[in-house]
């Protein structure tokens, strides 16, 4: 399996739009990793993780053919995941495309209705469909199983986030999310799941938390140790922060690269891949 991040950042990117912070400053005067657009994934080059404003972007940069995508997981209906507008650009005259062409997106009742202006345009029909996922409902997509469970996150943008397995190796993508339900690891002591690569929620990066719906380092920590302490993961998964924004302290991809080290992570950026 090979996981590629294609966006990382939170909803207003890094550097952060109109922003003069220190560390959008120097994230601008450094420029490579430190440049974060919003968060997006794909598995095999074949399985979307959400649909940001910044897909054409991601695609341009990492030569994705979206003909190529069947299937898109949409974590949650926030603007830095879902952008419904770019969807409807399958409508004819925006787009051509093969006429056996079709991708499915997935995701909760929230973002289905979310979606449901720009799916039912009668000009693109057949080309797109959407799938409700219910939470630890495991569903099979081709040579994929998805898991999605209810993420801690804004109640009214619907979020889930994702188990997803090829069958050898298995990937948890933890986006956007507090720490976890007690419902997901009481469901993970009968499921037993185990996962090669844990993407998660890092937003608020050394920060310390004071809300719910995202995670820092110290979150994502505590996770990291009861997943080991309770078998979902060992020595070889692949942890990995992710979704940061400007606020977080020391996030700054070249600061924090040696503190999450510290703490048994590597720091994501735009692009990288992981072969699991």
């Amino acid at each position: 399996m090979l996981f590629q991040y294609l966006g990382t950042a939170a909803a207003e990117g890094f550097p952060a739009l109109w922003c003069s912070c220190e560390r959008c400053t120097h994230a601008r005067q450094i420029g490579g990793r430190a440049l974060r657009t919003r968060s997006q994934a794909i598995v095999d080059g074949a399985l979307l993780i959400d649909f940001p404003a910044d897909t054409l972007d991601h695609i341009y940069k990492n030569g994705i053919d979206l003909l190529n995508v069947r299937e898109c997981l949409i974590t949650h209906t926030h603007g830095d995941h879902l952008y419904p507008a770019d969807v409807s650009m399958l409508r004819a005259g925006f787009s051509h495309v093969p006429p056996d062409y079709r991708i499915t997106f997935r995701g909760s009742e929230t973002v289905r209705d979310a979606l449901a202006g720009v799916l039912a345009q009668p000009e693109r029909e057949g080309s797109a469909a959407f799938e409700v996922m219910k939470p630890f409902e495991t569903v099979s997509l081709g040579r994929y199983t998805v898991t999605p469970y209810p993420a801690i996150h804004d109640p009214g943008a619907g979020p889930l986030f994702y188990g997803i397995s090829d069958g050898e190796r298995a990937v948890l993508y933890a986006h956007d999310t507090h720490y976890f339900r007690e419902d997901v690891w009481e469901n993970w002591k009968e499921t037993r799941p185990h996962f090669d690569l844990v993407s998660l929620d890092c937003t608020n990066a050394c920060l310390p938390l004071t809300y719910v719906g995202h995670m820092g380092l110290k979150e994502n920590a505590e996770v990291r140790r009861r997943m080991l302490d309770e078998g979902y993961a060992d020595e070889r998964t692949v942890f990995v922060c992710n979704h940061f924004s400007h606020n977080g302290t020391n996030a700054v991809y070249d600061d924090f690269v040696p503190i999450a080290a510290r703490e048994g992570f590597r720091v994501s950026y735009d692009g990288m891949k992981i072969q699991l």
